[in-house]
């Protein structure tokens, strides 16, 4: 038997499953009241001869003592009880009750509690459970009260990261609410075997994909919290028994210049997607914002051809009822503890109706006006106003505690973190913030203590970032931001002040922390002497390329990276002296299937730099045939005519020549081949008819054809690519199929938490009423 606490459930939730467990073990038809001004009744029996046959009172405490219920039956309840004068009373608590203290509260409410077995605690409601597995199903929250139900889930995590993430989603399921999104996501997820939600920042993204995460794991499943697509490949179990679910989260936001800059990475995600998919027992979760993964899939082919383009779990703001909005405006104010007279301002006049009702409400926003560590100095008038504010300006939701709560250097150890995308390692954020502080010595006169990194983060920590310690060979400690607004928030900062972007520039450690400039996203401006401070670094090697215990960067890597860095972020002032010394030290007779984006990138994107673009000009056949070998997807090949134009060299006499031809033509292979196997590894498991593959054939048709048209503009080019059906294939994958979907169905995710947990609401605005009627 489970001990629950009853500790992730509020008080009416308590009292809703006090009332179903009464009903069940005394075969009752308890009601709840249309609750207005609190009588004295949560729950009540009615007879023709008495209303109030049945009176049960609930109470609902968490972290409080027996003395303090004694007090309240004594001092509050029992006038009103006389008043009621019940043919039977019942006392119902989450408290746990020795017999003594059950005759103890007999004693007080004599004579309308007949027997101390109508005084019923902790254990007895336990007991109740035990007996009626159905309502214990259904109350999802409940589960995660369980001191056994926590450990279990806990040691369901594999590795600190997740195990921290898991802690964390189980000290706040008290907040969550129940919704049909959750019935929903499951369905898909056991269905699909992956599970991406996007959706508008501050919507619930995070806490959705964080509850099916925590459900999973009681269910057994271990969890993995991967910050990219490696890390999940190194641990994905070969054994098709073994329970694995990954998370993702944010996966295009944290890492969208490195999915969408390299082909290898947007296919390793899209391969994973596929291994995932095929294997039993595992499954994959990823979140990201709708408008990043929109523009992923107009822009990047393998992306918009894959299911992650097509099979989307989206979360809409409309999908909030008002009173689920409700509920979770109640959940914040229950569970954090809001002081009494916030309470007050916030029931007063319906204040709560404005809150729900706001055209800007998210539940982010909801816990950020109810977090104690932002407004414990405010007045109740203070507190109107500032909800009120963050309600019409969300994306300022973090100014005031910026600008009043930390103070200059913590805000540069923000900022700092902020360079690197939204998290990084501690070595890395030491070494940036030891630049950006000898910055602010030398420019701004400030006072830098030799502990300075530390006392910024001891300050920072749970209210501005979050810290995770890694279970490696050699431990490893990341920050992060403590929530994704805080990143919007420094977005618009930066954007707003030239002295900032400046301070920030001129203090960069690493490439990396280029990339809030990129200007394939916008956001930030760079102006013309910033981009001659980004050079000058650069050439004086005060800028180099983060390296991880994992990943080395060859010689090649690092100039391409810094060509390529020059090209994007100085396109304003003069490079070209510097971006020639690189470019003769990339050396030839390297693969470059590794860098091969990068001087692509560079070589179309020269401006005004004459002695580079006369050495690859000198050099061109050697550079463009090297970049030719690393070439596998159509956008890359349908540049080699551009390069050749823009480098004012023949292509149709390349085309000519038997060695052009050759390599063109093996372009043209490696793409068809590239293109087929994509297309194996995205859409063989929708595959359950032989007749809609020639679907897919008739799209790598299409793609020979463009590439004939584009490469071979002669219209005596006719070549036979060889590319057809493979018809032994595509039979054992639909096969594989028909046994698989057989296979993995599980009924257990068919259940529907959300019809079974809400409450049946026959007129939504008095129900939002009546949830604060009675806050205390």
């Amino acid at each position: 038997m489970n001990n629950y606490n009853f500790s992730t459930l509020n008080d009416k939730e308590f009292e809703q499953i006090a009332k179903d467990l009464l009903n069940a073990k005394f075969n009752l038809e308890l009601q709840n009241f249309r609750v207005g001004k609190d009588k004295g009744t949560d729950l009540r029996f009615s007879t023709k001869y008495n209303n109030n046959s049945i009176i049960v009172q609930a109470k609902h405490y968490i972290g409080s003592a027996f003395a303090q219920l004694k007090h309240t039956l004594l001092n509050k309840e029992l006038d009103k009880i006389k008043q009621l004068n019940p043919d039977r009373y019942i006392v119902v608590t989450s408290l746990p009750l020795s017999a003594p203290q059950k005759d103890e509260i007999k004693a007080i409410l004599a004579p309308y509690i007949l027997s101390s077995n109508d005084v019923i605690g902790q254990e007895d409601l336990n007991g109740y459970l035990s007996e009626n597995p159905d309502i214990e199903k259904k109350y999802f929250k409940l589960w995660f009260s369980s001191i056994n139900v926590y450990n279990s889930i806990i040691n369901n995590a594999i590795e600190g990261r997740s195990r921290h993430l898991l802690e964390k989603i189980s000290k706040n399921i008290q907040l969550y609410v129940v919704t049909k999104k959750l019935d929903d996501a499951n369905k898909i997820l056991q269905k699909e075997k992956l599970l991406l939600i996007t959706g508008q920042p501050g919507i619930g993204k995070t806490t959705l994909a964080e509850v099916i995460l925590i459900e999973r794991a009681r269910s057994n499943y271990k969890i993995y919290k991967v910050n990219n697509i490696t890390e999940a490949e190194d641990i994905i179990s070969p054994n098709d028994d073994e329970k694995q679910i990954f998370y993702f989260d944010d996966f295009l936001g944290a890492n969208y210049f490195e999915i969408i800059n390299a082909n290898k990475t947007e296919t390793q995600l899209t391969a994973f997607v596929d291994r995932v998919k095929n294997t039993p027992n595992k499954f994959l979760i990823l979140t990201t914002r709708t408008v990043i993964l929109n523009h992923a899939i107009e822009k990047y082919e393998k992306i918009s051809h894959s299911r992650l383009a097509t099979q989307q779990f989206e979360i809409k703001l409309t999908d909030y009822s008002k009173y689920e909005k409700a509920l979770i405006l109640y959940n914040h104010i229950y569970f954090k503890g809001l002081r009494k007279d916030f309470i007050e301002v916030i029931i007063n006049e319906k204040f709560y109706k404005t809150i729900i009702q706001h055209k800007n409400y998210t539940p982010r926003i909801i816990e950020f006006i109810t977090d104690n560590s932002k407004i414990e100095n405010f007045s109740p008038q203070n507190y109107v106003q500032y909800i009120l504010n963050n309600l019409n300006n969300p994306r300022e939701i973090w100014r005031f505690s910026f600008i009043n709560q930390i103070n200059y250097l913590d805000q540069c150890l923000l900022l700092t973190l902020f360079t690197f995308g939204n998290s990084t390692s501690e070595n890395a954020l030491i070494h940036a913030f030891d630049s950006r502080l000898e910055f602010e010595k030398n420019e701004h006169n400030q006072i830098i203590s030799s502990g300075q990194f530390y006392q910024s983060i001891k300050i920072l920590l749970n209210g501005f970032i979050r810290a995770n310690l890694y279970d490696t060979n050699i431990p490893e400690r990341e920050y992060a931001f403590i929530n994704p607004s805080l990143t919007d928030f420094l977005i618009g900062l930066v954007s707003e002040s030239y002295p900032e972007r400046k301070s920030i520039v001129s203090s960069i450690t690493f490439i990396e922390q280029l990339n809030r400039f990129n200007p394939t996203k916008p956001l930030i401006p760079l102006e013309k002497d910033l981009q001659t401070l980004i050079r000058d670094r650069i050439s004086k090697s005060k800028i180099k390329i983060l390296e991880t215990t994992n990943k080395h960067i060859t010689e090649n890597e690092k100039f391409s990276t810094l060509m390529e860095a020059l090209c994007k972020y100085c396109y304003q002032v003069n490079i070209d002296s510097l971006i020639l010394e690189y470019f003769k030290q990339i050396n030839y007779s390297e693969n470059w299937f590794t860098i091969s984006q990068k001087l692509e990138y560079v070589i179309l994107n020269l401006n005004d730099a004459p002695q580079t673009f006369n050495y690859i000009q000198e050099n061109f056949i050697l550079i463009i045939e090297k970049i030719m070998e690393s070439i596998f997807d159509i956008d890359s090949a349908k540049l080699i005519p551009v390069i050749f134009e823009k480098y004012n060299q023949d292509y149709d006499q390349y085309t000519e020549s038997d060695d052009g031809l050759k390599n063109l033509i093996n372009v043209v292979e490696c793409v068809l081949q590239s293109a087929e196997d994509n297309y194996k590894s995205d859409k063989k498991d929708e595959i359950k008819n032989i007749d809609d593959v020639s679907d897919i054939y008739d799209e790598i048709y299409e793609i020979e054809s463009e590439l004939k048209s584009e490469l071979f503009p002669t219209s005596t080019f006719d070549y036979d690519f060889g590319i057809g059906i493979d018809h032994k294939y595509w039979e054992d994958i639909i096969e594989r199929n028909l046994i698989r979907e057989a296979r993995d169905y599980d009924g257990d995710y068919d259940r529907e938490y959300y019809e079974d947990s809400r409450f049946k609401l026959i007129n939504e605005d008095n129900a939002v009423d009546d949830l604060f009627a009675k806050t205390e």
